[in-house]
């Protein structure tokens, strides 16, 4: 008789659950820093002008993104299969986060190809959790 239960997962997914949540704690961080401090001392008359001109509704992506994120991630160690909806929403919010930021202003051409690198890095990593949480949901890992 077949079990009606998911089956274990290897160690790996464990580790890259909590890899995942720690990523998703320092998205809090970069959060607190954005909205809590908001630019630094050092910023330049540039960032402090994107900063003032960032639309609420970017504000609210940026808090989803990072929400999702994280509870996707939260999902994956507890091995739930809404893990896999978060991530994806978490993943999309980045898209749309970044493409305003790339798209609708100039920092590019300011700051140069540079500032794309981090960004690229948080799409990358919200790819794999993406992954991890479909790799999981088709092995039957998740409830």
């Amino acid at each position: 008789m077949a079990s009606s239960f998911p089956s274990n997962p290897p160690a790996w997914f464990k580790v890259a659950a909590i890899v995942l949540i720690l990523w998703g704690l320092m998205g809090c961080a970069s959060l607190y820093m954005h909205f809590g401090i908001g630019p630094g001392p050092d910023a330049t008359d540039y960032d402090r002008k994107l900063y003032a001109a960032m639309p609420m509704w970017l504000n609210l992506v940026y808090i989803g993104a990072v929400a999702c994120g994280l509870l996707g991630a939260i999902g994956l160690f507890l091995r739930r299969s809404w893990a896999v909806l978060l991530s994806a929403l978490s993943l999309i919010l980045v898209v749309i986060q970044f493409g305003w930021m790339f798209l609708a202003t100039d920092i590019i051409a300011v700051k140069g190809a540079w500032v794309t690198y981090f960004p690229a890095f948080i799409f990358v990593m919200q790819a794999i959790q993406l992954y991890v949480a479909n790799k999981a949901s088709k092995s039957g890992w998740l409830r």
